[in-house]
């Protein structure tokens, strides 16, 4: 599992997600933001994103979705 901000140097979180996609297409990947909108969502899930988890959410919430990612992989 990859976890990737939106805001990041050199390359934002989508753009990195759609590189990573295209060579290791089986990898979940998460994007954790404080940029939740419907825009950012739609926009990460043609990025080949499987969970978008806004910062402004508890950690828990990221460390059960990773979880959740994980054991789909290894069930």
């Amino acid at each position: 599992m990859i976890l990737l901000d939106l805001s990041m140097p050199v390359m934002n979180g989508l753009d990195a997600a759609r590189a990573l996609k295209r060579v290791m297409p089986e990898v979940p990947i998460m994007l954790y933001s404080a940029y939740s909108d419907s825009f950012t969502q739609i926009e990460a899930r043609s990025a080949g994103v499987s969970a978008l988890v806004s910062k402004s959410e508890n950690i828990a919430v990221l460390l059960g979705k990773a979880r959740s990612l994980v054991y789909e992989i290894a069930a």
